[in-house]
């Protein structure tokens, strides 16, 4: 369960990969001075919710470019600058959650299976998101993730809050999954009518070996090969269109597991699909799905 903050409401997650510290430590020392003990040690101890910080989000504008026109545009995101994490949220603006109030998604490339659910009306509002986390299974010895809360006020602002996180020591071969929630309800009166908010995310963590190649196959309908082409993690390209007489897709994921050893796993596609979906690793140990779109091109 999330901590309850007054009006304020649950809204989505900050994902980091060590803990957030916004710890106010000078605070805490003007108002324990008299803790310190001889050697200049202090045990934080007792009541210290008052000391926990907030980092707020900022308003930023960033100019991305259409990789088929060419063409620049913008847009407008909410950003913890300066700060390494994968966010993923739904906020209202106006905050209030009526139903006549937009939703503002915050996400990241990161955030695989994602799900998302909201309900708003006089009595109450609610959010709930789902996604998946791949990581590459043994690039460190330690792996860990942190759900950080963010919250939105009633002023609209949004800002995150440290919290606990799980930590898997060792190496973690493919598979090896574990899944955490954050969940909050609160109830907030305004002139004798009440209203409640409800918001729930849940998130699941899934080791995977690293992908090293992709290899497309395309087959008739006697499962002969048309065509086989080798791709490299990350740069499939946007859209397929199969040979006229392609009866299905075969898609090999070639991995290599922590012997060292060469992994290979295959997936088939027809017409019923409008995409495929491969995986990739980024530099930070995060591996990513690519989609890419089938054009069956038949009459």
């Amino acid at each position: 369960m999330a901590e309850t903050r007054g009006s304020d409401r649950l809204i989505g997650v900050f994902i980091t990969r060590e803990h957030l510290d916004l710890f106010d430590m000078e605070r805490y020392l003007n108002d324990n001075i008299h803790k310190i003990a001889k050697g200049g040690s202090i045990a934080i101890d007792g009541d210290i919710s008052k000391y926990e910080g907030r980092l707020y989000a900022e308003i930023v504008t960033r100019t991305l470019t259409n990789p088929e026109t060419g063409k620049s545009f913008e847009i407008t995101e909410f950003s913890f600058e300066g700060i390494d994490g994968i966010p993923y949220f739904c906020a209202t603006k106006p905050p209030n959650g009526y139903e006549n109030d937009f939703t503002i998604n915050g996400s990241d490339e990161a955030i695989s299976d994602g799900f998302s659910r909201t309900l708003f009306n006089d009595e109450e509002d609610r959010i709930e998101l789902e996604g998946t986390i791949y990581f590459w299974a043994f690039r460190n010895s330690r792996t860990s993730f942190f759900m950080n809360p963010i919250y939105q006020g009633q002023d609209g602002r949004i800002y995150v809050v440290s919290n606990t996180g799980t930590i898997l020591a060792g190496d973690q071969s493919e598979g090896t999954a574990f899944t955490q929630t954050i969940e909050s309800t609160t109830t907030v009166t305004e002139n004798e009518k009440s209203k409640t908010h409800h918001a729930l995310i849940r998130m699941s963590f899934v080791a995977v070996n690293p992908p090293r190649q992709v290899i497309v196959l395309q087959m008739d309908e006697d499962s002969n090969i048309l065509s086989r082409e080798a791709y490299t993690p990350g740069q499939m390209p946007g859209t397929m269109t199969p040979e006229s007489n392609a009866a299905y897709l075969i898609v090999e994921t070639h991995k290599q597991d922590q012997d060292g050893n060469r992994v290979v796993s295959r997936a088939l596609y027809d017409e019923s699909h409008k995409h495929l979906e491969t995986l990739y690793c980024r530099p930070d140990g995060i591996c990513v799905k690519q989609f890419t779109e089938l054009n069956w091109n038949r009459p």
